[in-house]
């Protein structure tokens, strides 16, 4: 039993925040190696803000976890402390999604540029 113990506090999940509508939603998958990736084991949504979402995330984490690995909307945006959700979940909340429009800024900027050149400035009317 303490060999399985052990374990769990060297896993780090996966918790996939996503924005659905007016609301949010998140999912936990337990990493594997070789690049494999497993199907969600827990998921829950209809949270009203990203830091109500992240409340729930410590809630259903906070006794097993310690650190857990975060993606936003399809962005890798680091790994967080479960105490940090619980003490501070607006706090992260923003820095979450300064983050993740960081990197939205950094990948939408090269696409535009290339769809420039492919059909040329657009003529002002």
């Amino acid at each position: 039993m303490q060999r399985i113990t052990q374990a769990q506090r060297i896993l780090q999940p996966v918790v996939e925040l996503r924005g659905e509508g007016a609301t949010f939603a998140y999912s936990v998958r337990a990493p594997r190696s070789k690049g494999v990736i497993p199907p969600s084991s827990y998921k829950d949504g209809g949270f009203e803000t990203l830091a109500d979402c992240l409340r729930d995330v410590a809630k259903a984490l906070g006794g097993d976890f310690k650190r857990i690995y975060v993606r936003l909307d399809g962005h890798c945006v680091g790994e967080r402390d479960i105490v940090e959700l619980h003490a501070a979940p607006e706090q992260v909340a923003a820095e979450l999604k300064s983050e993740c429009d960081a990197l939205s800024a950094v990948l939408i900027k090269p696409a535009a540029i290339t769809a420039q050149k492919k059909t040329g400035p657009v003529a002002a009317e």
